[in-house]
């Protein structure tokens, strides 16, 4: 008797290591999968990183370029990330940083696609389909607010990996790892986790089989997230006890409208309706195929988390829908600051996509779905063997790192070259608002601001406008005529030119204000001022010839 008890024992162990091991490899291909198309794609070029990883290691070492006014912001809600990142930046450099980064975090989202597609009864052909429909179809990811899941390594990216697994637990029933996964995602970022944390309180209030049975239960889920959401809770006290600072224009003006308008300002979206409108049309003829089929094609489980699933879609669009109603209202963007599209502009391409193919599978034969697993391996060989040589191509050029992927010409590498070695470690150089947001990581040295590098805080909006004000020749850059809707590409032309007309009088008034050492420019740019350093596109003035 106890022979065959030990025998039972150990046929279970091993097929529980044959299921994780299976489970384990999945996920593998996966994050392969997503690597192959975003691992090596700009790392630290023209994406965020060029802000959040400086920043991190800034905060690490702040010994790094001590005076830079950026690079010493609090963290605000980054604490977690850049106490993470920011050493990993400072030990082996940037672009090991962002290499490893992004590994975590395809890690992640693979982890919770996999779980999902688990609940919704696909399987791993099935499931990379629909990831393909996903990451194909629109460049973005998102729909009209150019939000993204997987792309380059910041906060929001590790969030939405872990309100990916949150979600496979939703599905699962399992609200206190929701309620860890989801605290965990605010940590990191706490508008993606904040906005999915509310989304599932709704969602688990609306579902009478795994909603709340009691207030106990409500309680604990709270506290399980509030915990895990602690290192986001001091910068959301902080925010919301501080009163608007006295300036020109209100932060949050600045941040909706000037700095964010492709983020935060519906009226000024141009293209990508029709998008989402075919999207929840596809949403909505899936769940009809779904409802449909329910008793011939798939468990009551299965069948609950694709509804389930398609809830919590709509349910994402709700914050959503009440940001285009406000939107014409919220002229200060009081309320648009929050980010109400985030997460409903990725979760309705996303759902879309697993829901299609949770109703293709269900409404084919199974002769045909072998034709549709076939066909699927087909296009996924083709795929990555697309990948796999463009993958090549970019480790051939990230051996060459910093080089013109990252925005860096001969020239301009020349010119940060010669300022880190032939200047003081505490110089500070004025640099163009816009051009060269890679400056400070290049160079090793402050500048006064740049028009990619936006601070968090309110305090901090309103030094950056001035600032930028400052480096135009204060032609308020920002200026609208009656009626306009603020456009990105209009203000950095306006900072780009006023820049490239500041006469000597006004940048010797600008090197005084801001007690700088140099000033960088295009070699066009002709100034009365002793010259440090040119070469074939950029001249460095300085205030005297002693430096």
């Amino acid at each position: 008797m106890q022979l065959e008890l030990i025998k039972n024992l150990e046929s279970r162990i091993n097929t529980q290591i044959i299921q994780l091991s299976s489970c384990g490899l999945q996920i593998l291909v996966l994050t392969v999968f997503l690597s192959l198309e975003f691992l090596l794609d700009s790392n630290m070029g023209n994406v965020n990183e060029v802000d959040v990883l400086p920043l991190a290691r800034q905060y690490a070492d702040p010994t790094w370029i001590t005076h830079d006014w950026y690079l010493n912001q609090p963290p605000g809600y980054r604490l977690l990330f850049q106490e993470i990142v920011g050493k990993l930046a400072a030990n082996w450099g940037f672009l090991a940083a962002s290499i490893i980064g992004r590994l975590v975090c395809y890690c992640l989202v693979a982890s919770g696609l996999f779980l999902i597609s688990r609940r919704l009864g696909l399987n791993l052909i099935f499931l990379l389909l629909s990831v393909i429909l996903f990451i194909y179809i629109n460049p973005y990811q998102g729909v009209v607010a150019q939000e993204w899941i997987v792309g380059a390594l910041e906060a929001k990216a590790i969030a939405y990996g872990f309100v990916l697994l949150g979600i496979s637990w939703m599905l699962a029933g399992c609200q206190v790892l929701l309620a860890l996964m989801l605290g965990l995602a605010t940590s990191f970022h706490v508008l993606v986790g904040g906005w999915t944390f509310l989304t599932a309180l709704s969602w688990l209030a609306l579902n009478h089989k795994g909603g709340f049975r009691d207030a106990r239960r409500l309680a604990a889920f709270i506290l399980i997230y509030l915990i895990a959401s602690a290192f986001a809770i001091p910068s959301v006290l902080q925010h919301l006890r501080f009163s608007n600072p006295i300036g020109p224009i209100d932060a949050s003006y600045i941040y909706v409208f000037l700095r964010l308008p492709h983020h935060l300002n519906p009226l000024s979206w141009e293209s990508g309706w029709g998008l989402a409108l075919i999207y929840l049309l596809i949403l909505g003829i899936s769940v009809a195929i779904v409802r449909r089929q329910r008793a011939s094609k798939q468990s009551p489980i299965v069948y609950d988390a694709r509804l389930g699933l398609a809830s919590f879609t709509l349910l994402t669009l709700v914050p959503f829908a009440l940001g285009l109603l406000i939107a014409p209202f919220d002229t200060q963007g009081k309320l648009l600051q929050y980010y109400p599209f985030r997460l409903g502009d990725v979760m309705l391409p996303l759902g879309a996509c697993l829901l299609f193919v949770c109703a293709l599978k269900q409404i084919l034969t199974p002769k045909a779905e072998r034709v549709a697993i076939a066909l699927s391996l087909v296009l996924l060989v083709w795929l990555g063997s697309i990948q796999a040589r463009e993958f090549q191509g970019q480790l051939m050029k990230i051996q060459q790192f910093p080089s013109q992927t990252q925005a860096l010409t001969p020239a301009w590498e020349d010119m940060c070259l010669w300022i880190r070695q032939h200047t003081p470690k505490d110089a500070l150089v004025i640099s163009p608002p816009v051009e060269f947001a890679n400056f400070s990581w290049l160079s090793e040295r402050s500048t006064i601001a740049k028009y990619k590098l936006l601070p968090q805080n309110k305090e901090g909006l309103l030094s950056w406008y001035k600032r930028l004000d400052d480096l135009s020749g204060e032609t308020n850059p920002w200026r609208l005529e009656p009626g306009e809707q603020p456009q990105k590409n209009k203000f950095k032309a306006a900072l780009t030119e006023g820049y490239a007309h500041l006469g000597t009088e006004q940048v010797s008034t600008l090197m005084h204000k801001y007690q700088a050492d140099y000033f960088v420019t295009r070699l066009g740019h002709q100034l009365d001022l002793p010259i440090a350093y040119q070469n074939s596109e950029h001249v460095l003035y300085t205030v005297s010839n002693s430096r």
